[in-house]
């Protein structure tokens, strides 16, 4: 768990070797400016300290994202340094420079850099082995997925055994490592100094701040959701597989602590292939889909460095205490996603959960694509209403940041969504490719339906420009169909 401001961190690469120039210009710095970003060479050779850098920005999300964004003055010598592919320093985490953009207009002429976590390439490793896991840790199996990369393991907290499968054709390390955390629970921690790779239990420790309306909260929403409630969950594996085995006999579970009324879904996840492991998955769920979804999206700001308000420090994942005394509100919430302004932390900005899971989320394993929801009130006896899920586009309002998605050259926009407060955004660049694409298992149809919503700012195509959606459908012969949708 990264903290921030809370104390001098020097020379935190081990393979540096700073000299004792560098070394005494950097803390000299520090002491005088606070953290800015450290520019390295793609050896990890330290070049100089951005002291004239503005605008720093991270943003993270828990299991997500992990991107830096900062502005230099054209003018600065040091600009020379800001090349693709070099590496920022910037606390304790390393960040490859992915963009760099030279602006100028009414004010003065700057550059812009964009950098991505050093972890992000693991999705440019080569495929994995097609190779089924049966009964095994997570620890082995994320073993095996690294080792052909030059990250190692770490802690592994979660001792639970699920059986687990990789496609040589679609699974790259990274894709593993998300696949692996969402069977088995928990949150993946990159260390990027030293390459290493942990999953550890779900465990936020409280911050000790608080976020209260009027003196570090500027606007908050509450929302709590009953349309996704469930009691009862039937669950189906692989080829049919059902929990009866392991659960004398009923192929459901049932939880009716909240209501008593009947809420029937079915979910069909072809990762399981052992009754057992299929029962305690389901079970989890049911813990969460059987009570209303609540969710919190707050404005806050982070306080901790004006005179008197260190106690109210907070970071990415820690748990925070939110009190408003209109809305009735007075709870402990973990951050689960933020957009820290390093030179000026009191400009952050956050966003607070607590959420059962999404149909979306419920249906990630389901690669048949045919689950359906079904509902009945016992007290009245009403007919089963089945309720067929025809949107198989899982994230699609990026939500949950590039969950699901294989991304080249976009990036999340969290201040322009459409039914949500997030987006995917790219700006485009002459002769250049930049794809967001996802695969979905449809269930047998005869014709489909793609809806998207999209906007652009002053686009201009190139002679080969192609500005649009294409949908790629594959049968089950093997043979495939390409339809391009324009959008320009």
């Amino acid at each position: 768990m990264n903290k921030f401001n809370n104390g001098l961190k020097f020379n935190q690469l081990l393979t540096v070797k700073y000299n004792s120039s560098i070394l005494k210009t950097i803390k000299q710095m520090y002491l005088r400016i606070g953290a800015r970003p450290i520019i390295l060479d793609q050896e990890q050779k330290a070049l100089g300290v951005l002291e004239n850098s503005f605008d720093i920005e991270l943003d993270q999300e828990v299991n997500s994202l992990d991107e830096l964004v900062f502005s230099l003055p054209f003018a600065d010598s040091k600009r020379e340094f800001l090349k693709n592919e070099n590496i920022i320093q910037m606390f304790d985490t390393l960040y490859i420079i992915r963009e760099v953009s030279m602006k100028k207009g009414s004010s003065t002429p700057l550059v812009e850099v964009f950098a991505e976590a050093l972890w992000y390439d693991l999705q440019f490793s080569d495929p994995l082995e097609t190779r089924e896991f049966d009964n095994e840790t997570a620890y082995k199996i994320i073993e095996n997925v690294l080792s052909n990369t030059d990250w190692t393991i770490g802690s592994v907290e979660i001792q639970t055994r699920r059986n687990i499968s990789f496609d040589e054709e679609t699974d790259n390390v990274l894709k593993a490592l998300q696949k692996i955390r969402n069977l088995y629970g928990g949150e993946l921690k990159f260390d990027t100094v030293n390459k290493r790779v942990s999953l550890l239990r779900k465990e936020a420790k409280h911050s000790g701040a608080s976020i209260v309306y009027k003196k570090n909260m500027e606007e908050i929403i509450a929302t709590y959701d009953t349309r996704n409630l469930v009691t009862r969950l039937y669950a189906y594996g692989k080829n049919g597989l059902t929990i009866e085995a392991a659960n004398n006999g009923l192929k459901y579970v049932e939880n009716y602590e909240y209501t008593k009324t009947r809420r029937v879904r079915t979910i069909k996840d072809e990762r399981f292939t052992n009754p057992y492991h299929l029962k305690e998955y389901v079970e989890k769920q049911l813990d969460l889909l059987s009570v209303p979804s609540s969710s919190y999206s707050v404005t806050a700001q982070d306080l901790s460095t004006l005179s008197g308000m260190s106690h109210e420090k907070f970071y990415i994942g820690s748990i925070v205490r939110v009190y408003d005394k209109e809305l009735g509100l007075d709870l402990n919430t973990q951050i689960v996603s933020w957009v820290y302004n390093v030179a000026e932390p009191w400009l952050t900005r956050i966003e607070l959960e607590v959420t059962s899971k999404s149909l979306s989320e419920l249906l990630a394993g389901d690669q048949s694509g045919n689950g359906y929801a079904s509902s009945q009130d016992s007290l009245d006896n009403q007919q089963i209403i089945d309720l067929m899920v025809f949107n198989y586009l899982l994230n699609s309002r990026s939500d949950d940041g590039f969950s699901y998605w294989s991304n080249s050259g976009w990036n999340i926009d969290v201040t322009d969504g459409y039914s949500g407060e997030a987006s995917f955004k790219t700006t485009g660049e002459l002769g250049k490719k930049k794809e967001l694409k996802q695969t979905v298992y449809p269930s047998h149809r005869d014709s489909y339906s793609v809806s998207f919503r999209s906007k652009s700012k002053d686009l201009k195509k190139g002679p080969n420009g192609k500005v649009g959606i294409n949908v790629k459908v594959t049968f089950q012969d093997g043979t495939t169909e390409n339809k391009f949708i324009p959008l320009a």
